[in-house]
């Protein structure tokens, strides 16, 4: 056997059981694994954690929250706030969208199309319903990655 020569048997450790051998995964142990019920219950204590958070940041800035989780038949908004200015007030629709990480996109992408359309006729059915408020009107996104919070002011 000369130097660059590969062995004609492949390595193996020389060890009773079979801890060396197995193959990798890069998953978690099946222990750690959750049920699709128990994912589901995971997502939404997320998202209401997320909602929380918004909500606390709005009061922060100035906002009242006028309402939360306000549903009709086109679809719910997460977050209604105003805020009274000297110009007049500003009523503000915030979607927030919520992500463990951003493997399957940015929070921001998942705001589409189809989704600007639902909370613009939703926000008309909520302002209906509501004769009293006043003023202009901006649709906010938040996206909540991790436990970092960016908000898009005015995103559509």
């Amino acid at each position: 056997m000369g130097m660059g020569s590969l062995p004609q048997e492949p390595f193996r450790a020389q060890s009773t059981g079979y801890e060396l051998q197995r193959f990798e995964h890069r998953r978690t142990s099946s222990a750690r694994r959750l049920t699709p019920e128990q994912r589901a219950v995971a997502r939404m204590a997320r998202a209401q954690w997320a909602e929380d958070l918004a909500a606390r940041f709005y009061e922060r800035s100035g906002y009242e929250i006028i309402a939360r989780n306000w549903h009709c038949r086109e679809g719910e908004l997460d977050i209604v706030a105003i805020m009274a200015s000297a110009t007049g007030a500003i009523i503000a629709v915030v979607e927030v969208k919520a992500r463990a990480t951003n493997s399957y996109g940015s929070p921001f992408e998942a705001v589409t199309q189809v989704k600007q359309k639902k909370l613009r006729i939703a926000t008309t059915k909520f302002l209906s319903a509501h004769h009293e408020l006043r003023g202009e009107i901006r649709f906010d996104v938040v996206a909540v990655l991790g436990t970092q919070l960016d908000v898009l002011h005015n995103a559509f």
